[in-house]
């Protein structure tokens, strides 16, 4: 049984609400409101109600039940228990995710993708490289350099190509010019895909930042989305290496499977000269791809097929020649068909962090964040700078206090903590640079403290969540206690496994049985044959007919069966040993032998364990029952119990 679904089962029964008025009934310590159980109730009555309906008094019974677990599982400290802590903090940490995260940016930048993947662009770009973590001077320094070429392209005093072809840090587009070809949404880091899509066509870019660097982006043109082809290919290897004898010879078998193909030939009988291993026993046929996804010569080609069937001309790529034949070709889906994999792909990229930044700037707001200057400016003199080029953060005095750098809500930032924080992470051999990089850290450090205040308050703020941690916590702790007490010692007594057996076996019955071997057979004479020797122990000549070429007019089962659970021995049914048949049946003729009657008696236990393992671990869960009922005293206030099954 997985934990996963054993856990989902025990929350079913462990909705419960904020209230602690109203107190339906106690287990020991332990209170329960009747809004709690109101909801249990009205979640779960309609689970199982066309095959076990449950009446509010039924319900009461299985909750009490269950918190009378509960109790035992907080009174045996299970809770305190540190892989307790470890699993428990880990659900309540996937479950605190999205409370700490702006709950419309991850919708708004599906919808965005979504509409992008509607459209092609294709951009040239100019990159200049800058470290994802450079200082913000140095940031400055690089910004104000690209700024000053655009300046340049926008003046004509030189062409964007030529600056691309001399400047740019991406060598490989620099040769095309920066031309980067068409892409869509996805293709490319996300600053640089939004700085693409919000350009007219021939407008070059303010300076864009990715984790690459800057760049300037120029759109060239703009197209509807190609969606996705499927195409089989003929194909004749020609590297880049490849001597001129070879280059030649793949050009004129490319050339030759073309000219057939225009004279009529099929392009499945010519995929036998392919030299591609990979697609040659399937027919030429290649897996569905979109655009950027194959070599451009390539795409180019197979985009511009129109009707399945068509083919191309011998087309040549940096491996060799290639002959391509449309085999169908898929616009792009809805968005019910995308959103799935969109929001997966929103989640992997870069964008997926965006939500996280805008909820730290909203909760700046919303928690009144304030950096008192004063004292940050004096904690930073304060600190030993050539002790800070060796990244240790010493004080070059004492200070008389430890003052506050910032607040938000009722809390404060204090100078030793931020002391502590720089300790961990400043770098050794930081000469330049060193203030900025120290700022950068105290940001960090304060949006830290300021998400972990928030998840401290989320059970305090959110209903919804307080129910679900605490349905997980008493999920946890009544499935590990479960397994402690019932299951494990359910699956491992083997003493109790068989007295369990012992009281059950007879609810577990096989109908009379036979050993048998049965023989089909299609010709009369065949069939004859064999009753003929198994019946005087030839076994043989059986064996012997079997391996035959008459072996193939005939059909053995042999097993141990039930009358019922076989329809051709049910025909033929007897419980003598013995060797009966021929007997004409529709498929054939058929032939009986009877090894052994076996009368009705109880399944053995190795054939029934699962079976009365499960019913061991109920004879165990309720024997548990009646010692928590003795141990915690259960109180029912009555008088709240009517007023609330009145409204049920």
């Amino acid at each position: 049984m997985k934990k996963s679904v054993l856990i989902l089962a025990a929350l079913l029964l462990s909705i419960s609400s904020w209230a602690q008025s109203d107190v339906l009934f106690t287990v020991g310590d332990l209170e329960v409101s009747a809004e709690e159980f109101k909801a249990v109730y009205e979640k779960n009555k309609g689970i199982g109600s066309q095959v076990d309906p449950k009446s509010p008094e039924e319900y009461l019974d299985l909750y009490i039940n269950f918190k009378l677990k509960i109790a035992e599982a907080y009174a045996l400290q299970r809770d305190t228990a540190a892989q307790f802590k470890k699993e428990f903090q880990g659900y309540r940490d996937q479950l605190a995710k999205p409370y700490l995260n702006d709950p419309t940016a991850e919708e708004d930048l599906v919808q965005e993708a979504f509409a992008r993947l509607q459209e092609e662009v294709r951009a040239a770009h100019i990159m200049y490289e800058l470290s994802s973590s450079a200082l913000p001077s140095d940031t400055a320094r690089v910004y104000n350099e690209m700024l000053n070429l655009r300046k340049q392209i926008l003046n004509g005093s030189l062409s964007f190509e030529q600056a691309a072809r001399s400047k740019s840090a991406d060598t490989w587009s620099a040769k095309q010019g920066g031309d980067l070809g068409f892409f869509t949404a996805f293709s490319m880091v996300y600053p640089f895909e939004s700085g693409a899509y919000n350009l007219e066509i021939g407008e070059v870019s303010m300076p864009i930042r990715s984790q690459y660097g800057y760049h300037l982006i120029k759109l060239l043109d703009r197209r509807p989305a190609s969606g996705t082809v499927k195409v089989r290919q003929i194909f004749f290897a020609a590297g880049e290496q490849a001597d001129l004898k070879t280059e030649q010879r793949a050009e004129r078998s490319a050339q030759e499977i073309y000219n057939r193909l225009v004279k009529g030939e099929k392009f499945e009988d010519l995929v036998a000269f392919s030299e591609d291993r990979k697609t040659k026993d399937t027919g030429g046929e290649m897996p569905e791809f979109g655009i950027n996804q194959m070599m451009p010569s390539f795409e180019d080609a197979a985009f511009a097929l129109e009707q399945p069937g068509d083919f191309s001309k011998p087309i040549r790529t940096n491996i060799g020649w290639h002959v391509i034949q449309l085999v169908s070709k898929r616009p792009v889906g809805t968005f019910a068909e995308l959103q799935k994999d969109i929001t997966r792909k929103v989640k992997r990229d870069s964008r997926g962090k965006l939500g996280a930044v805008k909820f730290v700037k909203q909760l700046r707001k919303e928690l009144d964040y304030k950096v008192n200057e004063r004292n940050y400016a004096r904690t930073y003199a304060a600190l030993d700078k050539e002790a800070l080029k060796r990244g240790e953060v010493v004080m070059k005095r004492k200070s008389r206090s430890n003052l506050v750098v910032a607040t938000f809500a009722d809390q404060s930032i204090t100078q030793s903590e931020l002391l502590a924080f720089w300790s961990k992470n400043t770098r050794q051999g930081m000469s330049e640079g060193v203030e900025e990089f120290l700022r950068m850290q105290f940001d960090v450090y304060s949006s830290d403290r300021m998400i972990a205040y928030e998840d401290s308050r989320l059970e305090e703020k959110y209903p919804e969540f307080r129910n679900l941690v605490r349905e997980y916590k008493e999920g946890i702790l009544l499935f590990d206690l479960t397994q402690d007490v019932v299951w494990n010692k359910a699956a491992q007594d083997s003493v109790g496994i068989y007295n369990q057996y012992e009281q059950i076996k007879q609810n577990y019955m096989w109908e009379d049985r036979i050993a048998y071997k049965s023989w089909v057979c299609t010709d009369k004479k065949v069939a004859k044959k064999i009753a003929k020797w198994t019946a005087k122990g030839k076994t043989d000549k059986v064996s012997a007919l079997l391996s035959s070429e008459k072996a193939l007019s005939v059909s053995l089962s042999e097993g141990t069966v039930q009358q019922k659970d076989d329809e051709l021995v049910a025909q033929l049914w007897q419980t003598e040993p013995g060797v009966y048949g021929p007997t004409e049946l529709p498929g054939g003729y058929a032939v009986l032998q009877v090894k052994e009657f076996l009368p009705s008696q109880p399944k053995a236990l190795k054939e029934i364990k699962g079976l009365v393992i499960a019913s061991y671990q109920d004879v165990l869960e309720r024997a548990w029952l009646k010692e928590l009922q003795q141990k915690f005293e259960v109180e029912i206030n009555e008088e709240v119990k009517a007023e609330l099954f009145e409204k049920l």
